[in-house]
């Protein structure tokens, strides 16, 4: 199993996690450990957190590679972001690995918090890697 010297997780935010995976419940890990459930719930809260963080460190480090890198205003329709996308890849001979409707669900999949409908309510970053994959953050 890998070591927490190599995670960005303490021992027992991945104990903790190794738990729930497993199927114990909240209750269950605050009697093996001795602490509440609102503990260990928090414990969990904050692992998947950092979890969160490190992904979007590492769609960083990729966007800083990827030729092509574009922020998306508030208020812009996702049809817009699609057509951008697209767009900026032709310009750059880049064949996009995605066709429009699949495109569109990642984009809703991957920044969901930052879209209401079809409108885009939190500006993110958009890159298109030399393979044609769609990163955001």
């Amino acid at each position: 199993m890998m070591g927490t010297n190599e995670t960005i997780l303490t021992p027992k935010q991945m104990d903790i996690l190794r738990l729930r995976n497993e199927g114990y419940s909240y209750e269950e890990i605050a009697k093996r450990s001795g602490t509440t459930k609102q503990n260990i719930h928090s414990i969990e809260k904050m692992a998947l957190r950092n979890m969160k963080r490190a992904e979007n460190t590492i769609k960083f480090m990729k966007l800083l590679k990827a030729p092509i890198w574009f922020s998306v205003d508030e208020n812009t329709d996702l049809e817009n972001v699609v057509r951008r996308i697209y767009s900026e890849a032709n310009g750059a001979n880049i064949h996009i690995v995605y066709d429009a409707l699949s495109l569109s669900t990642k984009i809703r999949e991957e920044a969901m918090n930052k879209i209401e409908h079809r409108l885009i309510v939190r500006g993110f970053e958009v890159g298109i890697t030399k393979e044609g994959d769609v990163i955001l953050i």
